[in-house]
C-alpha cells in the first residue's frame, strides 16, 4: 500500500542569483508544492561560494537535471543544498529555461525520509560561448577572427545554437578556412536542414566545422546554399554547448574510437 506524504509548500524565485537575495526577500516569489529528490551537502566554504552566485552551469546541477523540474504554482521537484553541520538550505529546481531557488531556515523541518544524501566538493562552473559575430559571405578566416582590418567587428553579437558538428581532417579544415568558405561544400549541402536563422528568438541555428585536432572552429549558416553564406568564429570549441549534438567525421577524418581500433598493417616479408 502506497503511503501518501503530507504536501510541503515553499516559495520559489526564478533566476535568483544569490542566497542573500532570498534571505532579504529581494526577489519575486511563486508558490508551489515541493518534493526533495536529493540532498547535496557541501563544506561551508563551498556552500558560501555557491550562495554568492548560483549559476546553472555548476556541474552538480547538470548531473542532477533529470531529477529536477519546476511547475510554477504546481510541483517543484528539487535538490536541497546545505552546508555540513548547518540548518540553513537552498531548494533548487530546474525549469525549462531557468533555475528556481527556494530558501529554508531549517532542513530538519522538511520530510526527507528516504531521500538520498550526497556529499560533494563544488566544481567550478564552465563558462560557455553563447554569442557570436556572424559575417555575410566571408572569404577567409581573417574575415571572422578580427585579423582583417577591412572587416571591422560589428557591435552586435547574436546568440546561436549548434545543431550539427562536422569534423574535417586538419588539412581539409585549413583549406576550408583559407579558400573554402565561398566554395560549395558537400557536407554543408548534406546538413542544410540543420541551419537557419530564427527571427523570433534572434538566434542562429548552425553547423560547427572544425579540424580533428583544432581547438577553434567555424559556425556556419548556409541559408539553403552549399557554402558559408553566414559564418562566425569560435575560438574554443571546448566552450560550446555540444552535449547531445550529433557529430559527423568527413572522410578522411576518423572518430577517435576508429583510430584506436584500426589494425596496424603488418610489414611485408
Amino acid at each position: 500500500m502506497k503511503i501518501l506524504r503530507e504536501k510541503q509548500y515553499a516559495a520559489f524565485a526564478a533566476n535568483a542569483k544569490t542566497l542573500d537575495s532570498l534571505r532579504r526577500n529581494e526577489v519575486s516569489y511563486v508558490p508551489g508544492v515541493f518534493e526533495v529528490t536529493k540532498v547535496i551537502v557541501l563544506c561551508k566554504e563551498d556552500f558560501e561560494k555557491l550562495s554568492e552566485d548560483v549559476s546553472p552551469e555548476y556541474p552538480f546541477l547538470k548531473d542532477n537535471r533529470e531529477i529536477m523540474s519546476a511547475d510554477p504554482g504546481g510541483l517543484f521537484r528539487c535538490l536541497m543544498v546545505r552546508a555540513e553541520g548547518e540548518k540553513e538550505n537552498m531548494l533548487i529546481a530546474q525549469g525549462r529555461n531557468c533555475l528556481y531557488l527556494g530558501y529554508g531556515r531549517d532542513y530538519r523541518k522538511v520530510n526527507l525520509q528516504g531521500v538520498p544524501v550526497e556529499h560533494i566538493a563544488l566544481e567550478e562552473p564552465k563558462a560557455y560561448q553563447e554569442h557570436g559575430v556572424f559575417y555575410h559571405r566571408p572569404s577567409h578566416i581573417s574575415d571572422l577572427n578580427g585579423q582583417n582590418p577591412l572587416r571591422p567587428v560589428p557591435e552586435r553579437q547574436t546568440s546561436f545554437q549548434v545543431e550539427q558538428v562536422v569534423v574535417l581532417c586538419d588539412e581539409q579544415f585549413r583549406q576550408f578556412q583559407e579558400n573554402g568558405l565561398k566554395e560549395d561544400q558537400i557536407f554543408l549541402f548534406d546538413y542544410s536542414d540543420k541551419m537557419w536563422f530564427d527571427p523570433g528568438s534572434f538566434r542562429w541555428h548552425c553547423v560547427l566545422v572544425k579540424g580533428e585536432n583544432s581547438s577553434d572552429g567555424i559556425l556556419v549558416d548556409a541559408e539553403g546554399y552549399s557554402y558559408a553564406r553566414y559564418a562566425a568564429f569560435a575560438p574554443d570549441c571546448g566552450k560550446l554547448r555540444l552535449q547531445d549534438v550529433p557529430v559527423h567525421y568527413e572522410y578522411p577524418a576518423r572518430a577517435p574510437e576508429q583510430k584506436k581500433t584500426r589494425k596496424r598493417k603488418e610489414p611485408e616479408r
